[in-house]
Formats: structure tokens, C-alpha cells, sequence
């Protein structure tokens, strides 16, 4: 169960245009959510699973506003205490997207400090290990279907009809773990020396790929959607390691992220539930590959005048 309620604030959108787009009605949205983190270390040699490291948080919900297209997302911490043998996280999440039929941009600034790991025999926390991402992924559309990002997600625009739509997928993205102690602890020492050896690792990384999505809306106004987008990821790599000696490199890997929904797209009254999700996927040294990840969930209600 949820533990905040997040209130989306009731804006008054008059009846305007904003540059070319159409008359927007007032509509506030109320709903729950909640968001969760972790990265991994994969690929780790020796025959050795991989490594999940999360942050140390009873529960994360999500605060934000929606109006003329534009969604801005924060996420605060519930006021349930946390396990204390897993450590304690210290975090920043804020986002920031835009919407239309033709296209849309999602920004995004993350900061987590303190992780823990289950993934030994005891449970090894990580007090100083801190990730930071910052970026933007856009998309634009090459059809001119009826198809929304900001209908599927929340339906801050109407849903009317079946639809889907291709889209050419772009942006920028900085990524920036730091340690002061190995990532690799207990039975996986001696498995990947290089790896063990990283104590700061920075990316700076552009995008480009492709994305589709598409809804189905029945009769009686009940829909059901997802959007899928797959994208190349280049990197500029710096490393540090434990004799404060740097490295510079630069790879290519494949990411993507998908967001689903459902629920009511009634004329007046509209109700849905929407998950986001993405995964990308970053080099480390010894040939090993690091996956931050990210999944958010809103239950969500909304009143059209």
C-alpha cells in the first residue's frame, strides 16, 4: 500500500493557446505513487551472479504538478523508518517533462548517497557510495496519429480513439558513481581486479534510437497502452581508481525504457494506473557492465470541466 497521498495541484488552464497547440480544459489530477532505484554491477567473471546496490528507503512518493502539457515530478521519502542494517541513504530525485502529439522532452536529476547490497552472505553496506544522473531524452513523432505520451501516462490529453505512432528517440544523459571502498566486497574479492580497483567512474553519453507506442480504447471508453524505445548509447568514459590513477575510454552500448497504462478515459470523469521504467547500460573497467534502473508508478484520478 502507498504510504503518501500525492496531491497534483488543481491548476485553472483557461481556454488559450500556447504556440500552436489546442484549447486545454481545466483538468486537476489527484493520485498515489511511487518510485524505486537500484543500479548492478553484471559480467563480473568467476562465475559470480551480479551485484544489486539500492538505497536504503522505507518508501519513496512522488509530488507533482500537471498543466498545459508540462508534468514536474519530485520525490520526497515516507516517514517510515528504514531498516537500520541496511545503512542509511541520503537522496535528490527531481523531473521535469513536456508532451504533444508531436513531441516531447523529459528531464531529470537524480542524486542518491548510501547503498547496501543482499547479494552476499551478510549484508554489506556502502555509507559513502554516491550516484548521480542527470539528462534529457526527447522524441519526436514521424506519423501524425491521435496517439499521446501525456495521454497514456496520466491523460492530461483526451483519449478518444485506438492509435499509435513511431518516434525517432534522442538526448543527453551524465552519469557519476563514487566510492570509498570497493564495490566488490566478501567472496567476489579477487574475481575481476580492475573492477574492485574503481573507486570513481564518469559518463558523459549521448542518445539515439527509435520508439513506438500505441493505445486500444474499447467502447465503453476503457484503454490499454505502452510505449517501447530503444536506443544506442555513447559514451565518454573517465575512471579512477584506488592509486588515484585515471583512464579515458569510450564505448557503445543499448538502453531503453518503456512506459505502460491503463484505466478509464471517461469525457468527464478519467481514472488509470501508468508504470515508467528504464534501464541503462554503462561499461565498467574489466570488461564488466554497470545497469542504473529506475521504476515509477502513479494511480491517478482526474476531472475534466
Amino acid at each position: 500500500m502507498f504510504k503518501c497521498l500525492i496531491s497534483l495541484v488543481a491548476l485553472c488552464l483557461f481556454h488559450a493557446r500556447i504556440g500552436w497547440a489546442e484549447p486545454i480544459k481545466l483538468s486537476p489530477i489527484i493520485g498515489f505513487g511511487q518510485e524505486m532505484f537500484n543500479f548492478s554491477l553484471s559480467e563480473i567473471k568467476g562465475n559470480k551472479d551480479k551485484i544489486n546496490y539500492e538505497p536504503n528507503i522505507a518508501g519513496i512518493t512522488r509530488l507533482g504538478v500537471n498543466a498545459y502539457g508540462f508534468g514536474v515530478g519530485y520525490s520526497i521519502r515516507s516517514t517510515e523508518d528504514p531498516d537500520p542494517l541496511k545503512g542509511s541513504t541520503d537522496f535528490f530525485d527531481f523531473q521535469l517533462g513536456y508532451h504533444n502529439k508531436k513531441w516531447g522532452a523529459d528531464l531529470f536529476v537524480q542524486e542518491y548517497k548510501g547503498f547496501y547490497s543482499e547479494d552476499t552472505p551478510q549484508i554489506q553496506t556502502f555509507p559513502d557510495l554516491r550516484f548521480q544522473h542527470y539528462g534529457v531524452l526527447g522524441r519526436y513523432a514521424i506519423d501524425e496519429s491521435e496517439f499521446s505520451v501525456a495521454s497514456l501516462m496520466d491523460q492530461s490529453e483526451d483519449i478518444k480513439t485506438t492509435a499509435g505512432k513511431i518516434y525517432i528517440v534522442t538526448g543527453f544523459s551524465h552519469h557519476e558513481m563514487q566510492t570509498d571502498i570497493s564495490l566488490m566486497q566478501q567472496d567476489y574479492v579477487g574475481t575481476n581486479p580492475e573492477t574492485e580497483a574503481l573507486r570513481k567512474m564518469q559518463v558523459t553519453s549521448v542518445h539515439l534510437g527509435a520508439g513506438a507506442g500505441k493505445y486500444w480504447v474499447s467502447t465503453s471508453r476503457w484503454f490499454a497502452g505502452a510505449l517501447l524505445d530503444m536506443y544506442g548509447t555513447y559514451g565518454l568514459y573517465t575512471y579512477e581508481n584506488d592509486m588515484l590513477e585515471r583512464s579515458s575510454s569510450s564505448y557503445g552500448t543499448v538502453s531503453f525504457n518503456i512506459r505502460a497504462g491503463f484505466g478509464y478515459a471517461g469525457e468527464k470523469f478519467k481514472s488509470g494506473f501508468s508504470l515508467a521504467g528504464d534501464k541503462t547500460t554503462l561499461r565498467v573497467p574489466g570488461s564488466g557492465f554497470m545497469n542504473p534502473q529506475a521504476v515509477r508508478v502513479l494511480l491517478y484520478f482526474r476531472i475534466a470541466f
